[in-house]
């Protein structure tokens, strides 16, 4: 006895031949998967490229939206707060190059010794600026390491979803890719 007819055996007999045929084909290609358990698809190489380039997109690819959102969100702060430090710490040395200019031009000791406190004001903010700036490159290199192992390791298919489903009890919005056309925008309306 075949597994479409116990379905439909089960099922009390009044499954029709089109739903054994779809279950059939379901339970086929769920034994070919156990058989070829190879990870490596289309769609998640896709999602590497994708997490490489740009963190946390590849895990939204994957269908796993939140966690693709954070890592993006948290990568681009950490590399925004990283690239305004690196500007903080450029407007110091700069200003400590004239503060030099200043010092060295100083005809009395007291207004030598105002540039010297402000030098050494100044070199005090911009070693701040620099850890600041050294430590939020760290924390951006390892969130594009943490989100590279997680696409890889972590992050199992959920398959295609609508991008910008807007679904309502009567109503239902979104682009649906299509592999002939690329994406089709999808526009139901129940009434």
């Amino acid at each position: 006895m075949s597994v479409a007819s116990v379905s439909s055996t089960k099922a009390g007999g009044n499954i029709s031949a089109a739903e054994d045929t779809v279950r059939q084909q379901r339970i086929d290609s769920v034994a070919q998967g156990t058989l070829n358990q190879n990870p490596w698809t289309e769609r998640k190489i896709i999602s590497v490229i994708l997490s490489t380039v740009i963190p946390g997109s590849g895990q939204t690819y994957l269908g796993h939206t939140e966690k693709g959102a954070a890592f993006t969100i948290s990568t681009i702060a950490s590399a925004l707060i990283a690239g305004l430090s690196e500007n903080n710490v450029i407007g110091r040395n700069e200003r400590l190059d004239e503060l030099k200019i200043q010092y060295g031009l100083s005809s009395s000791y007291i207004a030598a010794d105002t540039t010297w406190s402000k030098m050494v004001s100044t070199k005090s903010i911009l070693d701040k600026d620099i850890r600041r700036r050294d430590l939020f490159l760290k924390i951006t290199a390892v969130l594009w390491i943490a989100n590279l192992v997680d696409v890889i390791f972590f992050t199992d298919d959920s398959g295609e979803k609508a991008f910008g489903l807007l679904k309502t009890e009567s109503t239902t919005i979104a682009l649906v890719p299509n592999y002939k056309n690329g994406v089709n925008a999808l526009l139901t309306v129940r009434f």
